[in-house]
């Protein structure tokens, strides 16, 4: 058999093949359009829908951008400072620094959303907000100074004396000696006239003795 009628017999077999099983056929094909069709609709809606979800995450985010931005400086200028707290710090002293009233320390806790009963750590950054200072709990005091009044204090000389109001033992000895230790020496020279050493009456003649060395 030559080659030719041997090509032509397989092609014979071929299309009785397909004759046979025409129906079979027809129905893979079919089943195959079937899955490609589908599988181009589906990437077709999945792309439409990831550019109209990118689309709308971009939208989102340049509005988040320009909010946070517009916040920003809605917020700096709301803001006097902001204080780094350290160890020690409790929140009414800290309100005392910056509006010299102690009554503040609600405005921080509220800015701050700091809750309860308003414990701060050292090294939390707070927020100190721009608003008016309540009842002061901060006065400056300027300090004064007062000039000592330098009373002139007059010797008493051996011999006799006259008391005066406010005299005592000790101070009569300092005018005399010098030395307020002398004083039972006075006492004891007008022992006759003041018989407790804690009374001297004014007005009274009393002898200072000399001091002997």
């Amino acid at each position: 058999m030559s080659k030719g009628q041997t090509a032509n017999k397989r092609i014979k077999n071929i299309l009785k093949f397909f004759k046979l099983n025409e129906n079979t056929i027809s129905t893979v094909m079919g089943g195959v359009v079937v899955v490609v069709i589908a599988g181009l609709i589906f990437n077709y809606f999945r792309t439409a829908n990831l550019k109209s979800w990118q689309g709308t995450l971009l939208s989102q985010q340049e509005a988040a951008s320009t909010t946070n931005s517009d916040n920003s400086a809605v917020n700096a200028d709301k803001l006097v400072d902001s204080y780094t707290v350290v160890k020690g710090d409790d929140l009414w002293h800290i309100a005392e620094k910056f509006y010299r009233s102690g009554y503040n320390y609600v405005d921080i806790m509220k800015e701050n959303k700091i809750t309860g009963a308003g414990v701060i750590v050292a090294g939390q950054v707070l927020r100190i907000p721009k608003v008016d200072a309540k009842k002061l709990t901060v006065v400056e005091v300027k300090p004064t100074i007062v000039k000592a009044e330098t009373k002139q204090v007059s010797l008493i000389a051996v011999g006799e004396y006259t008391t005066q109001k406010g005299d005592s033992y000790w101070s009569i000895a300092v005018r005399a000696y010098g030395d307020g230790f002398q004083w039972p020496k006075i006492y004891w020279a007008n022992k006759t006239l003041f018989t407790d050493p804690d009374v001297i009456f004014a007005n009274t003649k009393i002898t200072i003795p000399k001091l002997v060395k």
